[in-house]
């Protein structure tokens, strides 16, 4: 069958989706555990892995519009039909931040760019876990062969409740998730191997705070 879904059911589900509670923070309460995610939140930027995990990105708007006036060629785009709703009150659950500007801040850990997380295969120690898939995840590169080992990074705000890691399921633990990284994260994963294991744990337990929240009500 062609067409199974119609224009308005895209839209439907599209907004749907962007209403969902956003996830937050679950901190601890001991005051010596909260020090210990503080602790691993500065390494997690000392180490570089915030250069792609970006803790936090702002928006211009509060409000989620769809279809969008920039939605690609093809696609339905015309502005006068679209459904709009404010991101910062409407929705569900956890809602996005307000800014003073009328925008809004995503704390999702991501620059939403593709990278190749692949050494080379002629690398003295070469980590290639994430260069098993299959389907191209992205633009080929510069000599035009198709980004299997291309991958947009990894939201992690819901990295504390959303096991198992890698894009096939195959990484079971944080750490190993973390590990796997080569290519161009290769020297921020070489920056947190090279870390006393409590430091390291440290990061895993910041890292754990960032859940998909089961009461609305509980904030970070």
């Amino acid at each position: 069958m062609t067409r199974e879904l119609t224009i308005g059911d895209i839209t439907a589900a599209t907004s749907y989706q962007a209403a969902l509670a956003t996830p937050g923070r679950v901190r601890p309460k001991r005051p010596s555990e909260r020090a210990k995610v503080a602790h691993g939140e500065a390494l997690f930027e000392q180490v570089g892995c915030v250069a792609c995990h970006v803790p936090e990105m702002r928006l211009a708007s509060r409000r989620f519009v769809e279809p969008y006036g920039l939605n690609p060629p093809g696609t339905f785009n015309d502005t006068t039909q679209s459904f709009a709703f404010d991101m910062t009150r409407q929705g569900e659950g956890r809602r996005l931040e307000r800014t003073a500007d009328g925008g809004a801040i995503v704390r999702a850990y991501t620059d939403l760019k593709r990278h190749n997380l692949c050494d080379a295969p002629d690398h003295p120690d070469p980590i290639r876990d994430f260069c098993n898939e299959q389907l191209a995840q992205g633009r080929p590169d510069q000599d035009g062969r198709p980004g299997t080992e291309i991958f947009l990074t990894r939201k992690l705000w819901d990295v504390g409740n959303s096991a198992p890691y890698g894009h096939h399921g195959h990484l079971t633990t944080i750490a190993e998730a973390i590990l796997a990284h080569g290519g161009e994260a290769r020297a921020t994963r070489d920056a947190f191997d090279a870390l006393p294991i409590a430091d390291q744990a440290a990061i895993v337990k910041f890292l754990k705070t960032l859940q998909v929240l089961p009461d609305a009500r509980v904030r970070g």
